[in-house]
């Protein structure tokens, strides 16, 4: 017997859940490329960060695990949409994943440097998509969504898309929400050194969430005409 689709309550529950997965992996994949500042190079960001050093080892783990956390991400927010076995559980796992090494980056720099901004933000993000996730898990709850098991028949698209397009605005306006932690002694802003490809992969990601949504949109009239003929017969 094969799943059906959740009911429109249960949809939009669980586009919303999709959503939030993918802000969360949005937020540590730029958490992960920020890092990459410090860990290649921490005497060359000011006094502040020049006190990193000595743990550069760390940064550079913490730096390769949460891109390689959030490249997991990505795979796992297109099991979701599509319904994929284990997606669900292999999302607690990036969630816990990432939650555990922000965490650690938080405590770290709050320790070497006094400071947990902007590492903190995104470890607060990510245990509360973390708590809504297992909330989820709610046997009312995860009857109504169906267990993230309806993404077939092209439903995959809307959340995919909206995922990529929350995503995409994310990275595309990182320049206005990180700029004001990333200001060094000299009144330099740090983030003008990652704005080129932020731009660029933003609208990127944003134009191809875009895309899947028109054609999401396009794909649902001939289902729609198609379940009124059965109705009428």
């Amino acid at each position: 017997m094969t799943s059906q689709p959740p009911a429109a309550g249960g949809k939009a529950l669980r586009t919303i859940a999709i959503v939030l997965f993918a802000a969360a992996v949005a937020v540590n994949l730029l958490g992960g490329i920020g890092t990459s500042c410090v860990a290649i190079n921490p005497t060359g960001w000011g006094e502040s960060m020049a006190k990193l050093a000595p743990f550069q080892w760390l940064y550079v783990a913490l730096m390769i695990g949460a891109i390689a956390a959030a490249a997991w991400g990505i795979a796992v927010t297109v099991g979701l949409a599509r319904g994929r076995q284990d997606a669900y559980r292999d999302a607690l796992g990036v969630l816990l994943l990432s939650g555990i090494l922000a965490g650690i980056q938080t405590y770290a720099s709050i320790a070497l440097r006094g400071k947990g901004a902007p590492q903190n933000m995104r470890f607060y993000l990510t245990v509360l998509v973390l708590v809504i996730f297992l909330l989820l898990r709610l046997p009312p709850i995860w009857r109504l969504i169906d267990g993230f098991m309806g993404g077939g028949r092209g439903n995959w698209r809307t959340p995919t898309g909206l995922a990529a397009f929350v995503g995409g605005l994310i990275v595309l306006t990182t320049p206005l929400w990180a700029t004001p932690t990333h200001i060094g002694p000299d009144g330099a802003n740090w983030v003008n050194v990652l704005r080129t490809p932020l731009l660029a992969g933003g609208a990127l990601l944003t134009l191809a969430g875009v895309g899947l949504l028109r054609h999401a949109r396009r794909g649902a009239r001939p289902l729609r005409a198609s379940q009124a003929a059965e109705s009428q017969a």
